[in-house]
């Protein structure tokens, strides 16, 4: 025979003012809670010799701190009875929360998908043409089902999941099999309440007699006439106590005023009982820097942690917060050594993946982040001061910085490498035109200031320059020769050519007059040239030189970086040439900016300073062009 009862079952949980009280329905020994429209599932249990809550939740799925929350919040609610979650007996029947949904429940509800390499949960969604705004909902709906679940971002190629259907959100009660089920409620001289009861969130006197529940009947079943609570036991079924009315409402003990690390389960010396100090120095900085990185900071709420001794133990996140790592470890964080040694070594036996880092006795900025970098399971962690990061060849970077940082193995390939760098509280123009280099070419680069008299820190905001941003245009020398190579190197040395100019040329003792209109025609280095780019005979080049003119060949043979190098020399400049020179920077300024390539110190406009060129034999990233230019320095391709 199949049993459904419909009673209040007072909890912690289901005390809010205003919410309906639990409705647990019992079916082939499994129990769905529909309380405010979310289907819980619970089976009965009976504690064997040795049991903890711990050991028996873990028995339906894996944990972690906040799925063991979850599970102990719903534990409360279907089990008001007992007092003490931390105190359970041999013999003791509880309602259990089940680690999976009942199959029988969703056939057709759920399909099964197994997870490709590359898959995450909202690409999987997204696939399926669930719309963007129904995926929370989906999402909360896999976790439900896939006790395996236990972050939504992290899913592992292999899996098999269960996926819901829309179908799994149409029906909150399971069916029932109508003709096994009788309906067990108040006796009929005892008047249902027409609401349920609200119940204040707080111990109630034992006087205090909340009304009788409504009763809820499963779909298609038949009101009885006739109720009573008595039940009687069929064979093989555990029966269920109902709530009674003069029940005495019992929540877990609240955490005293000032004291946010607590062991239930056992007595406690008072020395045990640890008030925090006053302050948690940098704490701004290290939720800012972790955030930034891309990690999860969770200071609100309450952990609870089980110890293999039977208690648990209990942490305000406010007071103790934890850095969530994207690869599953966890760090959780003691400003003042607020959790006892014997505590703490505890936590770090049972959990694996939580380790305590006590940074009562650690000095600035630096150590406090170092000691939470050790416990991150990132791939690499290096000291990136002795050999720092260098990015580029012909002009080269290098970027010192405390931590070079690669989360995974992958993550030099993906350009997902991560530097943590100390910089003054207001860094200099050209240490933040380097720092602006790094985030154009795709390094990410944090840089964070330290002030030990405050003992706090920030993250320093990297602005564009007044230019907008804007990234120079590329100079480059023509590939091949003619008159776009001239005009090329002319406007480069800050030659003035001139066209359409009319030279009258005459012979000896003025024997004739000949008139020639050159296609450019320049002054330089105390001469006059006429560029010739092959139209002009030998004869008149003769001429040309018996008046005092140069002819400056320009034909398409020679290529543009040959006429630059001839324009150069009709104008006296000579570059010189340097390998890895140090441009600017050096240890004290935190960057390093070394070019190899040939250097021309050219005149600037009247009152102006000086220009400063570079030529380089390749070609050069718009970032690169636009660091160099913040540093006065013009970059020219040939």
């Amino acid at each position: 025979m199949m049993l459904l009862l419909a009673a209040m079952l007072p909890g912690p949980v289901a005390a809010q003012e205003g919410e309906d009280p639990p409705r647990i329905f019992f079916e082939k020994k499994v129990y769905s809670d529909t309380a405010g429209g979310k289907q819980s599932f619970f089976e009965m249990y009976t504690v064997e010799k040795g049991d903890t809550l711990w050991k028996i939740f873990r028995r339906s799925e894996p944990l972690t701190p906040d799925r063991y929350a979850e599970r102990l919040k719903e534990f409360q609610r279907a089990n008001p009875k007992v007092a003490d979650p931390s105190r359970i007996v041999p013999g003791q029947k509880l309602l259990v929360p089940s680690g999976a949904r009942p199959k029988t429940m969703d056939k057709g509800k759920t399909v099964d998908y197994t997870v490709a390499r590359g898959d995450t949960l909202l690409k999987i969604l997204s696939s399926r043409g669930v719309p963007g705004p129904e995926r929370k909902k989906y999402l909360d709906a896999i976790r439900e089902i896939n006790s395996s679940v236990t972050d939504v971002n992290r899913i592992f190629a292999g899996d098999t999941l269960r996926l819901p259907t829309e179908g799994y959100f149409t029906q909150a009660v399971p069916p029932v099999e109508p003709e096994k089920v009788v309906a067990v409620a108040e006796p009929a001289k005892a008047p249902l309440a027409p609401e349920p009861a609200k119940i204040a969130p707080s111990v109630a006197p034992p006087s205090a007699v909340p009304p009788p529940a409504e009763v809820v009947p499963a779909p298609e079943v038949p009101t009885a006439s006739v109720l009573t609570r008595d039940i009687t036991a069929g064979p093989g079924t555990d029966v269920l106590a109902a709530g009674k009315p003069e029940a005495e409402l019992l929540v877990p003990k609240p955490v005293p005023p000032g004291v946010s690390v607590v062991e239930t389960g056992k007595a406690k010396p008072a020395e045990e009982i640890v008030t925090l100090p006053v302050r948690s120095p940098y704490r701004g900085l290290l939720s800012d820097l972790f955030l930034a990185i891309g990690e999860k900071w969770v200071d609100r709420g309450t952990m609870y942690l089980p110890l293999p001794s039977g208690g648990d133990v209990v942490l305000q996140l406010s007071d103790f917060p934890v850095v969530r790592f994207s690869g599953g470890a966890e760090a959780l964080i003691d400003f003042g050594g607020g959790i006892p040694s014997r505590i703490a070594d505890a936590i770090s036996f049972h959990w694996k993946s939580l380790r305590v880092v006590s940074l009562a006795d650690a000095g600035g900025a630096g150590d406090r982040i170092d000691r939470i970098l050790r416990v991150s399971g990132y791939h690499s962690v290096k000291e990136g001061i002795s050999r720092p990061v260098v990015m580029g060849e012909t002009v080269s970077v290098a970027l010192p910085a405390r931590w070079v940082i690669q989360r995974t193995e992958d993550s030099l390939l993906s350009g997902d490498l991560i530097l943590l760098k100390e910089v003054p509280e207001k860094p200099d123009a050209e240490l933040l035109a380097v720092l602006r280099y790094a985030g154009r070419i795709g390094l990410r680069v944090l840089p964070y200031a330290d002030d030990p008299n405050a003992m706090e820190g920030f993250l320093v905001g990297i602005q564009e320059d007044a230019s907008d941003g804007r990234i120079p245009v590329a100079l480059a020398v023509p590939k091949t020769g003619g008159l776009a190579a001239v005009d090329f190197g002319l406007s480069l040395l800050g030659i003035a050519g001139r066209t359409g100019e009319r030279l009258s040329l005459g012979g000896k003792e003025d024997a004739f007059r000949l008139v020639v209109s050159p296609e450019r025609y320049f002054e330089a280095g105390g001469k006059k040239y006429v560029v010739d780019t092959g139209r002009m005979s030998p004869a008149i080049h003769s001429i040309l030189r018996e008046s005092g003119y140069a002819v400056f060949m320009a034909g398409n043979e020679a290529s543009g970086r040959e006429i630059l190098q001839r324009l150069m020399k009709a104008a006296g400049i000579g570059p010189e040439g340097r390998k890895e020179y140090l441009l600017t920077g050096g240890a004290k300024a935190g960057y390093e900016i070394r070019v190899t390539g040939a250097f021309l110190s050219l005149p600037g406009p009247p009152g102006g300073a000086e220009r400063r060129i570079v030529l380089i034999r390749r070609k050069i990233h718009s970032a690169t062009r636009a660091l160099l230019a913040d540093m006065g320095v013009e970059i020219v391709e040939w």
